[in-house]
C-alpha cells in the first residue's frame, strides 16, 4: 500500500445523504441520484471535484444509522434546497491511498489504511475520512467498479 501524506484544501460542498450500512447498494443509488442532480445544476461541465464523506465510524455506529454524503464543490452563492445540504469540508493533512474496486470492497481498503496508521508516525485527527473522486470519476455500469482516493485526516504523534 502506497500511502501519501497530502494537504487537502478546505472546500464548501453541496451534498446528498444516504443513511444505512456502508457498502450497501444504497450508496451506489445515492451516487446515481446525486450525479443526475449535479448534471441538472450544470456542475458536470466543466466537472468539479466530488467527495464521499463517511460521517460515522462503522465499528461504533449501528449500520442502520451510518451516514454517507455524496458531495460536490460549490461556491459561496450556492443555496441548498430540498434534500441537498451544504457543509464545509475541512482541509488539512491527510494520509491518502488510491482505491480501485466496488462499493463492497471499499471497507477493506479503509481497514488496510487504518492498519497502516500505528507505525506511521501519525495518528487519526478529529474529522471524518474523505473519498476524493477525480473530475473524470465514473462507475463501470457492468461491474460497479470505480476509482477514488481514500483520505484519512492525520496529525503527527
Amino acid at each position: 500500500m502506497k500511502v501519501e501524506i497530502k494537504v487537502l484544501a478546505p472546500a464548501r460542498v453541496a451534498y446528498m445523504r444516504h443513511v444505512g450500512p456502508y457498502g450497501s447498494s444504497g450508496i451506489a443509488q445515492l451516487w446515481q441520484r446525486f450525479a443526475g442532480w449535479c448534471a441538472r445544476q450544470g456542475f458536470m461541465q466543466p466537472r468539479r471535484l466530488m467527495y464521499g464523506i463517511s460521517q460515522d465510524n462503522a465499528d461504533l455506529t449501528p449500520p442502520a444509522v451510518c451516514r454517507c454524503d455524496a458531495c460536490i464543490e460549490v461556491d459561496a452563492d450556492f443555496r441548498p434546497a430540498g434534500e441537498i445540504g451544504v457543509q464545509a469540508l475541512r482541509g488539512g493533512r491527510f494520509a491518502c491511498v488510491g482505491f480501485s474496486g466496488t462499493s463492497g470492497e471499499i471497507h477493506g481498503a479503509w481497514v488496510r489504511l487504518c492498519d497502516w496508521l500505528p507505525d506511521s508516525g501519525f495518528q487519526a485527527d478529529e474529522a471524518p475520512p474523505v473519498e476524493v473522486y477525480g473530475k473524470d470519476f465514473a462507475i463501470d455500469a457492468e461491474t460497479g467498479a470505480f476509482e477514488c482516493e481514500l483520505c484519512m485526516p492525520v496529525r503527527a504523534l
